[in-house]
């Protein structure tokens, strides 16, 4: 799988920079961070990775204000099992890639940077995190060297609890979890009975569906739409969530559904997905209304696709029974 799916991920929470000023607020030096004004952070443009390591690293540059002065921090997503030998030389030419940048626009001083690389290899970092750790260097050497290290967070060190816990707002803990774990082994059921919480408490929070929708997509491109994976979601749910909870996974079935759907047409297994949609929309339905109509359940069982989706998407407003089926025709 190409890295695609993790960088969008990466790009999208954090190109937000009330998240991105969580994610430095928790792995930035407590000493820096105090001096550090983060409600001055300002996303900047532009990626400084070499064409050829896209596949790797993934890019973000922000300024704020450090101790009253103007400073940037870059942060690198790293991709790789168990991390590149050569990042703080990697890191060195992306940073003075950013103080050219600065120079050429006019500056009389250069920025300090603060380089910080997030990673989510499964085998965790095993790398240097200082530039001087590259040498072999004889002490009376070190003077002419130059001296740096990057804040290195580590997501395969961190285990599932610590995540959870962090002092960041759900969005950015669900997203976390999910860069650390949905390339593991573990079963969707599993991995969602662990994000209940955050998923209860992001559900609450401004723009909350939006932000699960991102992460289920994330689900979506890594695992790919199994239909396994889809009614997994939904068992899951069943003794676990609470009523307002079970609805959120339901919406986020749905829109699994749809996305494996489209991948069937283009795959040639429309009729496969269609019975998929079918069992869904069947379950659905009887854990909102309970025992189903013998006729109702063949006029599933007989719909297209297009039928389902209007369905399904009516079920979470849905009064009645007759108000997901309003406006169509009798049969």
């Amino acid at each position: 799988m190409t890295a695609a799916p993790h960088d969008a991920l990466f790009k999208a929470t954090f190109s937000q920079v009330e998240l991105a000023a969580e994610e430095l607020r928790c792995v930035l030096p407590p000493e820096l961070v105090a001096r550090m004004d983060l409600g001055s952070l300002v996303l900047a443009a532009g990626s400084f990775v070499d064409e050829a390591l896209r596949e790797q690293h993934t890019d973000l540059l922000y300024s704020v204000t450090l101790a009253g002065r103007p400073a940037r921090v870059y942060v690198l997503f790293e991709h790789q099992s168990s991390g590149d030998s050569w990042m703080p030389l990697r890191l060195l030419k992306y940073m003075l890639r950013i103080w050219d940048g600065c120079v050429a626009d006019g500056g009389q001083r250069l920025p300090v940077i603060v380089p910080v690389v997030l990673h989510h290899g499964a085998s965790g970092w095993r790398a240097a995190t200082r530039f001087e750790q590259l040498f072999d260097l004889p002490a009376e050497a070190a003077e002419f060297t130059p001296h740096f290290r990057f804040v290195l967070d580590d997501l395969a060190v961190l285990d599932d609890v610590a995540l959870r816990e962090r002092a960041a707002s759900a969005f950015t803990r669900l997203v976390l979890s999910a860069l650390q774990q949905v390339r593991s082994e573990r079963s969707l059921v599993e991995l969602l009975r662990g994000w209940v919480g955050m998923i209860r408490e992001l559900n609450a929070a401004p723009d909350g569906e939006r932000a699960l929708r991102l992460v289920f997509r994330y689900i979506f491109e890594v695992r790919g739409a199994e239909e396994r994976g889809i009614i997994g979601i939904l068992d899951a749910t069943a003794s676990e969530l609470s009523r307002e909870s079970e609805e959120i996974m339901e919406t986020i079935a749905q829109y699994l559904r749809r996305e494996g759907r489209q991948e069937g047409r283009q795959e040639g297994r429309q009729e496969g997905r269609q019975e998929g949609e079918r069992s869904i929309v069947l379950r659905m339905l009887q854990r909102r209304f309970g025992v189903l109509p013998e006729a109702l359940r063949e006029r599933v069982e007989a719909a297209d696709s297009q039928q389902l989706e209007r369905w399904s998407d009516r079920l979470l407003a849905a009064s009645s029974i007759d108000v997901v089926f309003a406006d169509e025709p009798t049969q």
